[in-house]
């Protein structure tokens, strides 16, 4: 029986070729776009850091590399800044970062230890000059109730508060006194602390009359003689 004899195949050179250009582009192509700079950014989302500063934060403002620059790169500049929570980068068409910040929200200043407090209980060395300023110390026991409460308090009503100040007496030892910045001042107790985000309305109702408004117990305004 005769012996079958296996061709060998021939190297396509002419494919070879192809496949080569092909991947040179590839890398010529990556090489390229990793030198392009990004052209600009949009910036949205922040409220204490300004535009520059989240910039020089995160090394934005030396205009890194379009294509390698992402949102993990950017996030590991500012791992320790308990102010910013995260960053989020978009790329757009035209060549710029669309840089989405996500920040822990300020809930007051406290002034005795001079230091500001945020939504998840970490302190500061920040002052934002429209956050209320806790000007006493609180209870330990009643701290802790009493940040869980101011958490759920509005940005809007946050804004309008001046100071705060732990004031219990006999009968309440969970009582506070808001000193709000249209000169009003309002007394809550921390059962009744969220309250106050009726704030706003209540205003429309009292006709610009300047007093004490009690949402500790009952709901009554006493005005100023």
């Amino acid at each position: 029986m005769a012996r079958k004899v296996k061709k060998k195949k021939k190297l396509n050179i002419f494919r070879v070729f192809i496949v080569l250009i092909f991947f040179a582009l590839i890398v010529f192509s990556i090489l390229f776009l990793s030198k392009l700079k990004v052209k600009g950014f949009y910036i949205i989302g922040n409220t204490y850091y300004t535009d520059n500063e989240i910039l020089e934060k995160t090394d934005l403002d030396k205009y890194p590399s379009y294509l390698l620059t992402t949102s993990h790169t950017v996030n590991s500049k500012i791992k320790n800044d308990k102010l910013i929570n995260n960053i989020k980068i978009k790329k757009t068409l035209s060549g710029k970062f669309k840089v989405i910040v996500s920040e822990n929200k300020i809930l007051f200043y406290d002034d005795i230890n001079k230091k500001s407090v945020l939504s998840n209980g970490d302190k500061i060395d920040y002052y934002y000059e429209y956050s209320p300023v806790l000007i006493n110390e609180i209870d330990q026991k009643v701290y802790k109730t009493f940040l869980k409460k101011i958490n759920k308090i509005s940005n809007d009503v946050l804004l309008n508060i001046s100071e705060i100040k732990y004031d219990p007496n006999d009968i309440d030892k969970e009582r506070f006194l808001l000193s709000m910045n249209d000169g009003n001042y309002v007394y809550l107790t921390l059962s009744k602390f969220t309250n106050i985000n009726n704030y706003l309305e209540i205003l429309e109702t009292i006709k610009g009359k300047k007093g004490i408004l009690y949402l500790d117990y009952g709901n009554y305004f006493v005005p100023k003689e």
